[in-house]
């Protein structure tokens, strides 16, 4: 990433309430912005793909240790189709939408109509796998559509974790995203009923995230205030990216893999392949040279 490096993109994981209480904070702008250009997404589709970008971050960080990665799939029955992302616990992230060209009206209120684009009805699917060869997935129905709400859902449903989490972004008129993020903050073992209901009241009085985000700017910031009252620490600070883990080279070994008769139907039929990654529109073009060469080698 270019620019001022005190606005890259950034995650922390903090604890308070003497180790009961996680918080996991980020600014996903630069992130979520290179997702809408590199998928060319329309102001509603980019909101939706933001929100699940950023909720997979934060349930990564909060979910998974170091090399794990977790997958994301939301399928509602609304008109954008589904959402797909990949997150890990590294700090990066890729993502996509069916429909990325999707166009809806505002609400009444003229905010993008996340819920209606995603469908209030449908389902949260988290894939967790921690690199060791077994993983596993948790499913919640969706219950607004909005993802913040759905991801809140998924912890306390799937897995029995009290938390709450906020996610929000802003759109430009021109497209283009200037504010987008989310908070995490959970609840853990032993907190008691005390810590329980003071937390709570500081979540019910924050703003929406990206009241949040313009108010106080920074990640710590943002989670300090939803820790209002609590000795608080940092865990740790992280960059994050959005970062696709195709290459060339496994382009190459996908189509290998295929065997001759397919290799010889792309040779004869275009003279080459054309594949283009689903996670972040990168296309890949093998030639003709290169398939007589797979073929000859095969």
């Amino acid at each position: 990433m270019e620019g001022d490096a005190s606005r890259r993109d950034t995650l922390i994981r903090m604890t308070a309430g003497d180790g009961r209480i996680r918080a996991v904070a980020a600014l996903t702008t630069q992130t979520v912005d290179e997702a809408r250009a590199r998928h060319q997404t329309s102001p509603i589709a980019t909101a939706a793909l933001g929100k699940a970008l950023t909720g997979g971050l934060l349930l990564s960080a909060a979910l998974m240790k170091d090399g794990g990665r977790l997958t994301v799939r939301v399928l509602g029955q609304g008109p954008l189709g589904g959402i797909i992302v990949d997150a890990g616990f590294d700090g990066s992230v890729r993502g996509y939408v069916a429909r990325p060209d999707l166009q809806l009206p505002v609400t009444a209120q003229g905010t993008l109509d996340i819920g209606g684009a995603v469908g209030r009805e449908g389902f949260l699917y988290v894939t967790h796998d921690s690199g060791l060869g077994h993983p596993y997935t948790g499913v919640v129905e969706l219950v607004s559509g909005e993802l913040g709400e759905d991801f809140t859902h998924y912890l306390a449903t799937s897995e029995q974790i009290p938390a709450a989490v906020s996610l929000g972004i802003y759109v430009e008129a021109d497209g283009r995203v200037s504010s987008a993020g989310g908070l995490l903050v959970q609840l853990l073992p032993g907190a008691g009923d005390e810590i329980a209901w003071r937390l709570e009241q500081n979540i019910r009085a924050l703003p929406g995230f990206t009241t949040l985000a313009r108010k106080w700017g920074t990640p710590e910031e943002i989670a300090r205030a939803a820790l209002t009252g609590f000795q608080s620490e940092i865990l740790s600070s992280q960059a994050i990216a959005f970062s696709c883990q195709c290459s060339s080279e496994r382009v190459l070994t996908a189509i290998a893999s295929l065997g001759q008769k397919e290799i010889r139907a792309m040779l004869d039929e275009d003279g080459k392949a054309e594949v283009r990654c689903h996670f972040c529109n990168e296309e890949y073009v093998v030639s003709g040279a290169q398939l007589a060469e797979m073929l000859e080698a095969s």
